[in-house]
């Protein structure tokens, strides 16, 4: 019988190792192993222990870079930052749904770290033999990225989707976010090895197992994260490791150019969301014509204190809250009761009569400071086929 060659040997490994990663997620074992935890952390040890101790090692030794996992760390931090601090400045906080005592934080643990560990040390594996036996490397490696994103999708979700709203909601939410959070990993772990694709995952992992508060997000800004993050993350990445080709790594311009980037990225994003004291909203219909058209954008300013809203006067233009929805309309009238609690009676210019409802204190959000035109023709577009009340801005 003819003795197989190392390169088939490593190929017949890592397809079995991909093969490990697929059967835990297919939907009727990951449904049994859902009610036992410990039983799924142990099957990952032992496949950790088999890589380690029984396979034959496999690197792509030429392009390991321990700089790589100084940026998993950062990677990590900076993902929890982008959403945390505009979760606190909205104050979309709500409490850990994990069991955050001692023993709560241990298991939690044991049952996610193995798991993180087996996978990436699969994906390295996988990369490697594909680097070391196949001709169109790349292509291979694109695939089993794509295998690992299918292995996180919960496409028991997707099916559950009643129409092409909840569908797009589910893409933008969990399924891009899923694929940029691989593309990005994959990256780390070409790269620079194991570590630093461990790092980046386990620091995010552990921070929304063991903080008792924990961002809740609007399904649009949570998405919007988790796909622009990544890919901004992984450009930064992909331009360290050539600049380092290129200059062999003394020259840190490339480094410091990535994080510049980066960082505006991350101001822009918190500047949307609204941490900072004037935030921008996109205009969807017509009621504020001709000043505000459809697809401006204004920026308001923040108004939380009492004696602001107090010192509002007819003729200005607020932006506030009814009911789930987000409103820009003119003052047109300051209220006043007997006990001397002021309300205010609104209307878009652009429309025949007044709102029916008087706008409280609590519901005011801001006032309009500068109008912006055709910058938010994004945000209509995306809603263009649904019905949109009157005055409502972009959320």
């Amino acid at each position: 019988m003819r003795k197989l060659s190392a390169e088939n040997r490593y190929a017949i490994y890592a397809s079995l190792l991909l093969i490990c990663v697929i059967i835990p997620a297919l939907p009727y074992i990951k449904g049994r192993l859902g009610s036992m935890p410990l039983a799924l952390s142990l099957y990952w040890c032992v496949l950790t222990g088999i890589i380690f101790f029984i396979l034959p090692r496999l690197y792509i030794i030429h392009k390991g870079d321990k700089d790589l996992t100084g940026y998993g760390i950062s990677g990590g931090i900076i993902f929890i930052a982008i959403q945390f601090v505009p979760a606190v400045f909205m104050k979309k906080l709500a409490s850990s749904p994990y069991d955050i005592s001692v023993l709560g934080i241990l298991f939690n643990m044991i049952t996610v770290l193995p798991q993180i560990a087996a996978r990436e040390m699969i994906r390295q594996y996988s990369f490697a033999a594909a680097y070391k036996t196949c001709k169109y490397k790349r292509a291979v490696i694109v695939i089993i990225t794509v295998i690992f994103c299918l292995t996180e999708i919960n496409f028991g979700g997707l099916t559950a989707a009643k129409s092409t709203k909840d569908i797009f909601i589910y893409g933008v939410q969990t399924i891009f976010p899923i694929i940029t959070k691989n593309v990005l990993v994959s990256l780390l772990v070409f790269y620079g090895g194991v570590l630093p694709g461990v790092i980046y995952l386990s620091i995010i992992q552990i921070f929304q197992r063991c903080f008792p508060v924990l961002p809740e997000l609007p399904w649009l800004l949570e998405g919007s994260i988790g796909i622009a993050f990544p890919i901004i993350y992984s450009m930064f990445v992909v331009d360290h490791v050539f600049s380092r080709d290129r200059y062999e790594s003394k020259d840190r311009k490339a480094d410091i150019k990535g994080l510049v980037s980066l960082l505006f990225a991350t101001l822009f994003v918190w500047f949307c969301v609204g941490v900072f004291p004037v935030y921008p909203k996109a205009i969807l219909t017509g009621s504020m014509e001709p000043l505000i058209m459809p697809g401006d954008m204004v920026l308001i300013k923040k108004i939380d204190k009492e004696e602001e809203i107090n010192a509002l006067s007819e003729g200005e233009i607020i932006c506030f809250k009814r009911d789930d929805i987000t409103i820009v309309h003119r003052i047109e009238k300051v209220l006043q009761d007997k006990a001397g609690n002021i309300s205010f009676q609104t209307k878009g210019d652009n429309n025949n009569a007044v709102d029916e409802r008087k706008v409280e204190p609590n519901d005011v959000r801001g006032i309009v400071i500068k109008v912006i035109p055709k910058v938010g023709l994004p945000g209509l577009l995306l809603r263009v086929q649904n019905k949109i009340p009157e005055g409502v801005v972009d959320k």
